[in-house]
């Protein structure tokens, strides 16, 4: 974590619990807090004309929430973001953060290098869903998940966003992995019984 980051939360954040399913920013809402991930997962998602949802990221792939629009010159969120995991975040004030933002430059240094992971990630993300098939994306998307606990909910459509990918390819995947003995489910449940074979079949996704 950056001194400046730890001289923030010292002076302006607070330290919150969010739990898993929770939608803590909503798309077009007014965002009056900036967010800073301690540890958990999160699932960002934006709708679009058509009504349909693309998600953007999910699992810890990042660090700040609400800093594009710690820059922009409206207050709405331009995104969804939903805890998939419990979190534990950091709470800031979008206003006094954006005083503080003008006062300390290097601040803006931090947050520029923040986007840029972002982009960086997203890039990747998109390639990867070209790339590579779509078991071993399943794969290194199982690992990550199953880091802190190796039984969990599993969404389809979540999962199908983020990978590029149809309901039914994904429980063709399910099924397949099923049948190695990497996983079971029980209706909505998920349980990872081999979180080493998920390692091998994601090979250099993770």
């Amino acid at each position: 974590m950056d001194k400046i980051v730890a001289e923030l939360i010292a002076r302006f954040g607070t330290r919150e619990r969010i739990a898993r399913g929770t939608t803590f920013v909503q798309q077009g809402v007014a965002l009056q807090s900036l967010y800073y991930v301690l540890k958990g997962n999160v699932k960002i998602e934006q709708t679009v004309v058509s009504g349909k949802s693309m998600l953007f990221a999910c699992a810890g792939e990042v660090n700040w929430l609400g800093d594009l629009e710690l820059f922009s010159d409206g207050d709405e969120a331009n995104s969804t973001a939903t805890a998939i995991t419990d979190m534990d975040v950091v709470r800031f004030p979008m206003d006094k953060m954006r005083k503080h933002l003008k006062k300390q430059p290097e601040l803006g240094e931090i947050f520029a290098r923040a986007l840029a992971a972002k982009m960086w990630a997203y890039s990747k993300l998109s390639a990867v869903n070209t790339l590579y098939p779509l078991l071993d994306r399943y794969a290194a998307y199982l690992y990550r998940m199953s880091a802190e606990s190796q039984e969990f909910p599993i969404s389809l459509s979540t999962s199908a966003g983020l990978l590029g990918a149809g309901e039914r390819q994904l429980q063709r995947v399910l099924r397949t992995l099923a049948e190695r003995g990497v996983i079971s489910r029980a209706g909505r449940m998920l349980t990872i019984i081999d979180r080493e074979g998920l390692r091998q079949l994601a090979g250099d996704l993770l």
